[in-house]
């Protein structure tokens, strides 16, 4: 039985897995291994969270990406880190301490040391990702280091603002102790403002630090930028919306972008200095005098990149210690230096360029300075006025505001030729899919004291001819206080001494952080967008054709254009849905009706694109011109965020004259960014039509037939239009326009278009010749390197040095630049095109016209007509009035408009939007 029962139970012991076993427990491990790929390729990902890229596309980069994985948890290990530190760097927890503790304020405090790499860079995606999400909110924050430069070199009591009211007296220049102090200051002596608007790079230019934007003070929107009074203000509080008040060193940035080769960042900025001159405001004139200094160059030359070698030459300028971590040794130091053995001879801003990259140790983002250069001038601002026969650019009284090229400050940052650099930010890589940048750049000001006058002008040779210092031409000084003086020009050597060196650029003050966004690329054409059925929104260009014809004509110039401009002619435009005019004292609040006939009706007329820079937001929370311009496609019309406010909106005869700063960067920036896109471009307002003339239908065959003349500007004269009379219905407002029993004023009917309604000049053509005072210009961008609202303020024949004449053989230099009649000219206005000028006359202005329109009625100066009668057959008689009530006619119309354009533009317009408009009528009737 025993035996029975051992047999019976007896199982042989198994000494391997059966096959089934052997399934289950690979399975296991294939699915543990598995889960942890998934593990990582997933936190991976988390780099690229909200992006709808796919950056795991080639198996190459997906063994790059895990062997540095794996060789830092490797690194670790040797430095005994632990995977939790690395977990929490990585995949988005705390890099800085338990899994409770709050995220630092500061990433400084949680990054690594910052590392130069001079030369051969290159861009790596994938670790700039990873490095950015050890920052908050993944960007370096725009930063304003303000410095409180004070040089303490002027010899009081030698300054003199001149005398009230004395046209001729401009002030005496003060007189400063040479040489030029050098500044010994460290980086706890700067004040630190982060703009946390600045959140990435969309519409960076509707984010940069210009104001404080539209106050409200209970509910009431406070407008501060009609200024009349001295006013004060904490210049520390206001640096919390903008620097330049509290360090007037800063330029004042409206936009800043890269070339489209990543070769150059532009930065566009504006002369703070000219917004209030008034006698009010002597002490601010005076603290914002270094704006000017900004556009005056200096010469600068490397010296050492040690900082024993410095405190040879200068003791007591800052140095980092050996442990602080903030700071670079070995980095490059510069003084000034005349301009005959300067490195750069004429520039004003050290650029310092920088990334981030994590540290393949600590795992912690860190700081890579990847270059620095030296700013240029797209125009030497110095060289400029002087060839405009100026004495000075800027005077102790403060009344410049007529040298209209120093408005605008427009600077170049060359990117340096560092590896892959250029050609990463030319193909827009560096900016992530979410907008956020990658690359940087620093812009720390020179600073030195202005200079006063022509004769302190820096200059060399090359620029001016060998006869400036001497003086051969009898020039008169800017200032009685110069008359002695024997040499002309800046005496570097004098000025600043031979050991003038400048502070780190960590004791500086500076921008910093300036982000590096994409470049701008062409708009598509109108034949794109036709032929893709598609535009960037996604919509269609709904209209090709009207009753069988072709919406836009075709550019019979196309074959005239250089290759790389895919339009002819374009426009820039700053428009607000709502704004005040000049003075404050009237809102006009119809820009969204105009600004959509003024676009159908340029595009009519041969513009290729339209720019409209949308300054709503710096006059209304309420609304902006989105919803007006959405009828148009991606190929007609560009719309830029630009809400930036105008400083000063005083009357231009005002004591205190008015800056409208908003609309002249506006123009500064879309000149920069646009201009190099198209063979002609203007800058004008939604109130203004060029309108074709005699054989011409197409503005597009007007500019090139100017330019076959050889212009590169054409001018057009503005005389103010009024309301024709039979567009017109009564108004009332319960206020100065009577009640709705008892209207007293007159305004456009809703359904009249503008061109029509205005259609009414008082001055028959041609225009007489005061009506240049207010002309607008349809100029060659390639040609004119600045313009300012009515002129061509910088143009390539202004900027021809000395040298350059030399060589073309055209002799004598003669340093008062007169532009050639063919380059710039008047339009002929019978036979080429004209300007009408529709500015809206608001209804209260009308409010006396039954009385003031009569015929022979004569009052007082500012009791005048302002409504139209038109003349019949525009042949004026002498006290013809209407027959029905005597009223005067008193205003030319264009026929061209009555009898072609005005009814094309109807049609167009109803076809895009389904707005019907009323023409005129067969017989006009007055008003019952």
């Amino acid at each position: 039985m025993a035996v029975n029962h051992l047999h019976r139970d007896y199982r042989p012991r198994q000494r391997g897995w059966t096959s089934s076993q052997l399934i289950r427990v690979l399975v296991i491990i294939a699915g543990i291994y598995i889960g942890w790929m998934i593990f990582v390729l997933q936190n991976l990902g988390q780099f690229d969270s909200g992006s709808d890229e796919i950056d795991l596309e080639t198996k190459s980069e997906l063994t790059v990406r895990l062997r540095d994985f794996i060789n830092i948890q490797k690194a670790r290990r040797i430095f005994g880190k632990g995977k939790s530190t690395l977990k929490k760097f990585r995949f988005g927890a705390n890099t800085h301490g338990g899994k409770d503790e709050p995220e630092p304020e500061d990433w400084s405090t949680i990054r690594e040391p910052v590392r130069a790499q001079l030369s051969d860079y290159k861009f790596d995606k994938f670790d700039i990702k990873r490095a950015m999400h050890g920052f908050p909110n993944g960007i370096k924050p725009l930063t304003a280091y303000v410095e409180q430069t004070n040089f303490n070199n002027e010899i009081p009591d030698t300054r003199s603002r001149g005398k009230k009211g004395d046209d001729k007296d401009h002030g005496e220049p003060p007189k400063y102790k040479h040489p030029l102090p050098v500044r010994k200051t460290k980086p706890s002596d700067l004040l630190a403002f982060q703009y946390s608007k600045v959140d990435s790079c969309d519409q960076l230019q509707a984010k940069l630090p210009t104001d404080a934007g539209l106050t409200f003070v209970n509910g009431t929107l406070v407008v501060t930028n009609t200024n009349n009074h001295r006013f004060t203000f904490d210049y520390v509080e206001e640096a919390k919306h903008c620097p330049v008040d509290a360090d007037p060193f800063l330029p004042w940035l409206h936009d800043v972008f890269p070339s489209t080769d990543g070769q150059t960042i532009h930065f566009v900025a504006q002369n703070r200095r000219r917004c209030n001159t008034g006698w009010n405001f002597g002490e601010q004139l005076q603290r914002l005098e270094p704006q000017v200094s900004l556009m005056q160059p200096v010469g600068v030359k490397k010296v050492a990149d040690d900082d024993e070698s410095i405190k040879e030459i200068v003791d007591g300028l800052w140095s980092p210690e050996s442990d602080e971590t903030d700071y670079i040794h070995g980095m490059p130091r510069y003084r000034l230096a005349a301009v005959d053995e300067a490195d750069e001879q004429f520039t004003r801003f050290i650029c310092r360029f920088h990334t981030i990259e994590t540290d393949p140790i600590s795992g912690k983002p860190r700081e890579v300075i990847v270059g620095e250069t030296f700013s240029t001038y797209p125009a030497n601002y110095e060289f400029v006025n002087y060839r405009k026969r100026k004495s000075y650019m800027l005077s102790p009284e403060g009344k410049e505001n007529g040298l209209f090229w120093l408005s605008n400050l427009r600077f170049d940052c060359p990117v340096p030729d560092n590896g892959n650099l250029r050609e990463t930010i030319a193909s827009g890589m560096s900016v992530l899919a979410d907008g956020k940048p990658s690359i940087y750049v620093d812009a720390v000001p020179i600073r030195t004291n202005p200079r006063w006058g022509m004769e302190e002008s820096y200059f060399n040779e090359d620029l001016v001819g060998p006869d400036f210092a001497k003086n051969e031409m009898n020039r008169e000084p800017g200032f009685p206080s110069h008359k002695d003086m024997t040499t002309w020009g800046l005496d570097a050597k004098t000025v600043f001494g031979d050991k003038h060196i400048l502070p780190r650029v960590e004791a500086s003050g500076r921008w910093a952080n300036v982000p590096i966004c994409k470049p701008h690329a062409a708009p598509p054409t109108k034949e794109e967008i036709f032929h893709s059925k598609h535009n960037a929104g996604g919509g269609t260009l709904k209209i090709s054709s009207i009753n069988g014809k072709k919406l836009f004509a075709d550019d019979k110039n196309k074959e005239n254009r250089p290759k790389d401009k895919p339009f002819t002619l374009t426009a820039c435009v700053w428009a607000s849905a709502t704004f005040h005019t000049r003075g404050g004292d009237r809102k006009v609040d119809d820009t969204m009706e105009r600004t959509r006939e003024w676009i159908e009706y340029h595009l009519m007329m041969g513009f290729d694109h339209i720019y409209v820079y949308d300054n709503t937001k710096a006059n209304t929370n309420e609304t902006d011109l989105v919803e007006t311009l959405s009828p148009f496609s991606a190929a007609e019309v560009t719309r830029i965020d630009w809400p930036a406010m105008v400083c000063n909106n005083n009357k231009p005869a005002h004591e205190n004259t008015g800056e409208r700063s908003s609309q002249y960067a506006a123009e500064s920036s879309c000149r920069q960014r646009y201009g190099q896109y198209t063979e002609w471009i203007a800058a004008f307002d939604t109130d203004e039509y060029f309108v074709p003339q005699g054989e011409f239908n197409d503005l597009r065959d007007v500019v090139m037939h100017a330019k076959s003349t050889g212009a590169n500007v054409l001018s057009f004269k503005s005389t103010r239009a009024y309301p024709n009379y039979y567009f017109l219905e009564k108004f009332a407002n319960g206020g100065e326009c009577g009640k709705e029993d008892d209207p007293k004023c007159l305004a456009k009917k809703h359904n009249a278009t503008f061109i029509e309604t205005y259609n009414c000049d008082f001055d028959p053509l041609p225009k007489p010749d005061w009506a240049d005072r207010a002309r607008k210009q349809i100029y060659r961008p390639d040609y004119v390197v600045s313009h300012f609202v009515h002129y061509s303020t910088i143009t390539k024949g202004i900027l021809e040095t000395a040298k350059e004449m030399k060589e073309k053989g055209k002799g004598h230099f003669d340093y008062w630049y007169r532009e050639n009649k063919k380059s710039e000219r008047f339009v002929d206005e019978i036979n080429e095109a004209v300007m009408l000028h529709t500015k809206t006359t608001v209804p209260g202005n009308t409010k006396w016209y039954w009385k003031f329109c009569k015929v022979g009625f004569k009052g007082r100066w500012n009791e005048k007509c302002r409504v139209g009668f038109p003349i019949p057959g525009n042949k004026k008689v002498e006290g013809a009035g209407t027959p029905e009530d005597n009223y005067e006619y008193n205003c030319y119309t264009n026929e061209k408009i009555t009898n072609i354009y005005a009814p094309k533009l109807r049609e167009l317009m109803h076809k895009r939007t389904g707005i019907i408009l009323d023409g005129p009528k067969a017989k006009p009737m007055p008003i019952s």
